[in-house]
This record gives C-alpha cells, structure tokens and sequence, in this order.
C-alpha cells in the first residue's frame, strides 16, 4: 500500500469559524495521518505472514490473511476518502452497483467471522445505480452487519435484502436480524451521536455514521425493532438518472 500523506493545511477552517474549529479540524488531520500510517504497518506485517510457509500452509490461515487484508484496504479507502472530501473536489457525482456492494461486504464478513453468524445476501433484479460512494455505501451496510452481530451473542442468521423502492425512485437496502432488539428508549435515541447501550468499546458512532451518509446521498433511513425479536434497518437511496 503507498504512503498516505495528509497536508494539515487542507483542513483549514474557512470563514468566520471560531478558533475551536481550527484546532478540531487539525486535530482530525493528525488522526488521519497517523491513521494512514498503522494501516502501512498492519498491512506490511500481513504480507510478510503471507510469506512465511509455516504460516501460509496452516489450515484457513489464507482466508483470515485475505479477510485481513481486505479490512485495511478499506481503512485506506476511509483515509483517502476523508481527505478528498476536506479538499472539496468531488467534481462527478459518485455512483455505486448495489449488488457489487453487498456481494463484496457479504464475502468479507463471511471471511473473517465466526460461523455461528451467517450472512445472507439477496439482491433484486435490475437495480438501477444509486446516487452514493461505493466505499460509503460498504461501510455502512458493514456497519449495519456489526450492529446486528453484536445484537445475537448467541449466533444466529443475519438477513440483507436490496429491491427497487415502493415509489420506483430508488432501491431499498434491509438488514434483519433476530437478536435482542431495542426498547422504545433506545430506538428513541438511536441515531444520537455517542448514545450507546454497549458498557465499553467504541459503541455511539456507527448508526449516526450510516445516517449522515444516507442523508448526504439525498435518501433516508427507516428503522424498526422490537425487544426480544430483532431489529430491520433500511437504507432508502436514490437511483442515478
């Protein structure tokens, strides 16, 4: 993986921002730096486990490489994406192929869980593009995936169904579960930055990350659970014209 440099000066606040901005936004920069630096060494040390024969030999060892690798590829999908967007130079609208999302995430997942956690993907037929980034889009059905994992301690099936919408204007993504589900309070309060039910961890952040960027796609996020039976998240988004 190449050298992912960040210039601090790209996050500079414009306008009449408060001078707490300044520093938050320098602040991000430094995490992204460095960010981009333990990606390298992670992905580094991968590839040298990769060619020790010892290693690569031992059984599912390539698999659990591979899902490795995968994973820091798309943390330095996350870094690069980061700092296109500080500089503002998106120029085309992004676009993604639903279906490749969900096959590339569902392939991923598979390969680096637990096999009491099945992922099931079912893709609709002749669904158009969506207005969104692929890299996006895939981290927040990964993030969808992680929520309902964690919500079956047990194990259990983990449903992901994308079909055109009612209004025929875009494609719905669902994600079901069947796991504990959420009180009224929770789901309340469920898209609230850093609200979390989880004792440790880095819990809060996910669901309001998927929100954001539905949002920013120009589409919108439904959510329904019950306690005791599960929860189904959908992600409604606009199809490209």
């Amino acid at each position: 993986m190449s050298s992912l440099q960040v210039d601090e000066s790209i996050f500079d606040v414009q306008g009449n921002n408060p001078q707490g901005g300044l520093a938050l936004h320098i602040s991000t920069a430094g995490i992204v730096h460095d960010l981009g630096n333990l990606i390298q060494v992670a992905s580094s040390a991968l590839n040298h486990l990769g060619r020790d024969p010892n290693i690569a030999t031992a059984p599912g060892a390539g698999v659990v490489i591979a899902g490795a690798k995968t994973a820091l590829e798309r943390a330095g999908c996350l870094v690069r994406q980061t700092i296109r967007t500080a500089r503002e130079i998106e120029g085309v609208i992004s676009n993604a192929n639903v279906g490749i999302c969900l096959a590339d995430v569902g392939a991923f997942v598979r390969s680096a869980w637990d096999e009491n956690i099945r992922v099931e993907v079912c893709v609709g037929s002749n669904l158009p593009l969506v207005r969104c980034d692929r890299v996006g889009l895939q981290n927040a059905v990964l993030n969808l995936l992680l929520n309902a994992r964690d919500a079956m301690p047990d194990g259990g099936l983990i449903s992901v169904h994308a079909f055109v919408s009612e209004n025929s204007k875009g494609v719905d993504v669902r994600v079901e579960d069947r796991g504990i589900g959420m009180t009224n309070e929770t789901m309340v309060r469920a898209f609230d930055l850093f609200f979390t039910t989880k004792g440790e961890g880095l819990g809060g952040v996910g669901l309001p990350m998927v929100k954001r960027f539905v949002e920013e796609a120009g589409g919108s996020i439904d959510l329904k659970s019950i306690l005791g039976s599960g929860t189904v998240v959908t992600l409604k988004l606009p199809a490209m014209h």
